[in-house]
């Protein structure tokens, strides 16, 4: 601390070189999205003209509208929040009595099978698409929603698991122990304690697997076909594909449509995301 009194200058040179690379991260950061922003309201001819980075002199909406009306936008809309709504709630069943049962019993081996179960996070979709494929074909669910919707579940179980096991670990044993004094078994002990507690983990879960859901687009290009099944992230290709293809506005606003749902869901979602990562952290 002294030597740093001694040296008001050093103390600046940091400050400058840790802002100014800040700064420049921001940047690059933000600078695709306010092109995607300046392109979208902009016409074809302005866009030719002034040039990306200019500033529009006419914005207009038109591209959007556009969008909407070529791309059938709401049918890939309702698809989307079909796909990441029902696929990160099979997500959360599918883990709480997992969850549970590895952060409050000494289950043989327990921690080997939570670190095999979360491999699943580690795996790319390229190593499992094949077997999955099959699988799908096997069922009868190739090009149909439900099984999307039931690869999604599977595929965002370790995520979800990993959330929720961290924040049940630091739940009290002592009040288990008051809930079996009752007379709650452990089924009992799991609704009427831990569930309740457990609220802002899930809110965390379901948060980050729904945004994960709607930006996925392997998957949903594999096993889909049919234009009425298909998300956002496939269905706006049919805008980018053409060999005749001449427009800039129109793919950009298409991404900017495909994108407000998860900025809402996180401006939305902030406070009971930033609640659930502070008392999960101060719990464990």
């Amino acid at each position: 601390m002294f030597r740093e009194a001694l040296n008001p200058h050093r103390i600046s040179l940091g400050k400058l070189v840790y802002t100014t690379v800040t700064a420049l991260l921001l940047a690059l950061w933000v600078f695709p999205m306010v092109l995607t922003i300046l392109t979208s309201v902009k016409t074809n001819a302005e866009m030719l003209l002034a040039g990306p980075l200019a500033i529009p002199q006419e914005p207009t909406l038109r591209a959007f509208a556009r969008a909407w009306d070529v791309l059938n936008f709401n049918v890939l809309l309702g698809n989307s929040l079909l796909y990441a709504f029902a696929g990160t709630s099979l997500a959360i069943i599918l883990a709480l009595l997992p969850a549970y049962a590895l952060s409050r019993f000494h289950i043989p081996g327990g921690g080997l099978i939570f670190v095999v179960l979360l491999t699943g996070m580690m795996l790319p979709q390229q190593t499992v698409v094949l077997p999955l494929y099959d699988v799908l074909r096997q069922l009868n669910l190739l090009d149909s929603k439900w099984g999307l919707i039931m690869v999604h579940g599977m595929y965002g179980l370790p995520l979800v698991l990993l959330i929720l096991r961290g924040f049940m670990v630091g739940i009290p044993q002592e009040l288990e122990s008051a809930a079996r004094i009752d007379g709650c078994s452990d089924i009992g002990v799991f609704r009427h304690v831990i569930l309740p507690l457990v609220t802002p983990a899930v809110a965390v879960a379901f948060a980050l697997n729904f945004i994960n859901i709607w930006n996925e687009f392997f998957f949903a290009l594999i096993f889909l076909n049919s234009a009425e099944n298909l998300p956002i992230t496939v269905g706006i290709l049919k805008v980018t594909q053409d060999q005749y293809f001449s427009s800039w506005n129109l793919p950009a606003a298409a991404l900017m449509m495909a994108q407000l749902p998860t900025v809402i869901l996180y401006i939305l979602a902030y406070r009971w995301i930033t609640q659930g990562i502070y008392s999960g952290a101060v719990k464990g």
